[in-house]
């Protein structure tokens, strides 16, 4: 799967008609909720990312690691006696999909958290593009933004040099707490019911439909392989910012980063959830 630029989108229980929007509420929470942040919402004291690349000399994008197929789950057999079947609902599609993602996503009690973007249109394209930047380690801050964390950024200075803040890793326990309250069996049977519906909307970013499913795994992947750090997080300040001043830390994607600001506690909420669904995703159906 060759990827193209980074923004591909213009502007993205098993219940009927239901289960979709968990999933992707779960990506939303675990991908957005957690990691996206605004990028004048830290006036005070500039966020923690990486410097800006040199106009002159745009390195390639690496190879992206492989992932996975999620497997299809075994057929269902077919009863003894067909039953007189029952009114079935025209298929959803992604044109008409935005009215029941608001309502559903209301109803799984993520609203709190993800008041603005139910106030976005075409949910479902955002979303799916949102996990194509999570898989390749990219943050996409303009397909969704979040209500910003009440209380700012802030930096602790010490005589050893500057450290970010602990009390900054609370902003995020709502959101944190908000993932850990996701059913995760209900997210695996919602992405095999309803896996035609998003491959649709990976197929419209210019990708091939069925790498969908590898591109879920390569983003979980990388939320797992984000690095739990419970000492003290010492950075520098370049101009106006501030970088990791471990070397290994500032090569960390843009997502690991990202994702390092919420602190250790809720790196292992994420991480925990994550690897839950990662499983229930590649166990047998």
């Amino acid at each position: 799967m060759q990827p193209r630029a980074e923004d591909r989108l213009s502007e993205t229980p098993p219940r009927r008609g239901r289960p979709t929007w968990l999933l992707i509420a779960a990506v939303v929470v675990i991908a957005v909720g957690l990691f996206l942040y605004q990028s004048g919402q830290e006036q005070q004291a500039p966020p923690v990312e990486e410097p800006p690349a040199p106009e002159a000399a745009v390195a390639p994008e690496p190879p992206l690691p492989p992932a996975p197929d999620i497997p299809e789950p075994a057929p269902t057999p077919a009863p003894a006696a067909a039953a007189p079947e029952a009114p079935t609902e025209p298929p959803l599609t992604l044109e008409d999909s935005d009215p029941i993602l608001r309502e559903t996503l209301a109803e799984a009690g993520t609203a709190g958290v993800l008041v603005t973007a139910l106030e976005q249109d075409h949910i479902a394209e955002r979303g799916v593009s949102l996990i194509d930047g999570f898989s390749r380690g990219k943050v996409l801050r303009k397909l969704l933004p979040l209500e910003p964390p009440q209380a700012p950024f802030s930096i602790a200075e010490r005589p050893d040099g500057l450290f970010i803040d602990p009390a900054s890793y609370r902003r995020y326990d709502d959101y944190a707490q908000a993932i850990a309250e996701l059913d995760t069996q209900q997210l695996v049977d919602s992405f095999h019911r309803f896996r035609p519906l998003l491959e649709q909307a990976y197929a419209g970013l210019g990708y091939k439909a069925g790498d969908f499913d590898n591109a879920l795994i390569r983003m979980l992947d990388r939320i797992l392989a984000t690095p739990e750090i419970t000492e003290p997080i010492a950075v520098r300040k370049v101009e106006a910012v501030y970088q990791f001043r471990d070397p290994k830390l500032e090569q960390l994607t843009a997502l690991q980063k990202q994702l390092l600001r919420t602190g250790p506690d809720n790196v292992a909420i994420v991480k925990q959830k994550a690897a839950q669904l990662r499983d229930g995703l590649l166990g047998p159906q």
